[in-house]
């Protein structure tokens, strides 16, 4: 049994505090704790996991602006409530390895101590699924990522415009598709060596990161072939990037040492394209204008 301070009342002109005598007991029942395992266990993707636990928090004690931040995930949902007040649980992993992460809740008024125990009730709960799911992010990190330049890779690719031409259907935001290549990677491979190609080619990926929004995605196929979907994209976001692009170029000293230069063509989403449609019509108007270029030298 233990006794925690909860507030304080006025007796005859003087303070005393009232206590909030809890019970070692669990708060929770074996029929909410079940209940809670199997909306948790529903998913391994890291963003399902903790709208289902935001749900059940809002529904067993009360709703909060929730952030979860993890070196493998970061998830926030804010219900617009006054953030007046903030509590932190750090969340430890039951076999003592690494800390999973740091939960915060912010609303209008303080975390009783009863909603307190309720939190740490659910978060023992929370952990197993959460421990999982960040080691999954992890992995599909490593999945999907290219590991010479740390971008996304051909099959993260295949999967992002997938889902970005699901959202254009939905949203009608629009969406644009930019497929880029080197010009005359080969001579500097032959003439530097394949470890000058590499930087080469881990600089162009520092370029075009830099040049898109944080709603845009940027991978390399392979070779020197890279992709950038721009989604929301309106008719003149290309051009935009474009010269973003140019002007980061500009300011690599071993791309501006090296004379660098990348030829682009773009395509934009209809309603009907399927992916491999708009890769096809990006692709045909790169070769389009590497034949003009070639021409007009």
């Amino acid at each position: 049994m233990e006794s925690i301070p909860n507030k304080e009342y006025s007796y005859n002109g003087t303070k005393s505090p009232i206590f909030t005598v809890f019970s070692n007991e669990p708060l929770l029942s074996t029929k909410d704790k079940l209940f809670t395992l199997e909306t948790l266990q529903k998913s391994l993707d890291l963003k399902e996991i903790m709208e289902n636990f935001a749900s059940l928090v809002a529904s067993f004690i009360r709703p909060f602006n929730i952030r979860f931040q993890s070196a493998f995930g970061f998830f926030s949902l804010s219900k617009s409530l006054p953030s007046n007040f903030t509590r932190n649980f750090n969340l430890d992993s039951a076999d003592h390895s690494p800390r999973l992460g740091t939960m915060t809740y912010q609303s209008e008024t303080p975390i009783t101590a009863t909603e307190d125990k309720l939190l740490a009730e659910l978060h023992q709960l929370l952990q197993p699924t959460l421990k999982h799911a960040l080691r999954f992010s992890e992995l599909s990190s490593m999945v999907y990522k290219d590991h010479l330049t740390n971008i996304g890779n051909r099959a993260y690719y295949e999967e992002t415009i997938f889902h970005a031409i699901e959202q254009s259907n939905r949203t009608n935001l629009g969406l644009s598709l930019m497929v880029l290549d080197i010009n005359k990677f080969k001579p500097i491979n032959d003439t530097y060596g394949h470890t000058k190609g590499d930087q080469v080619l881990n600089a162009f990926a520092q370029v075009l990161t830099k040049s898109i929004r944080t709603s845009d995605f940027v991978f390399r196929l392979g070779g020197d072939e890279f992709v950038v979907i721009l989604q929301p994209s309106a008719p003149c976001s290309v051009s935009k990037v474009q010269q973003r692009i140019l002007q980061e170029i500009d300011k690599n000293s071993l791309l501006k040492e090296l004379d660098f230069s990348a030829s682009y063509g773009f395509s934009h989403w209809e309603i009907g394209t399927t992916a491999s449609q708009l890769f096809d019509q990006a692709d045909q108007h790169l070769y389009q204008n590497k034949a003009l270029d070639r021409a007009q030298r």
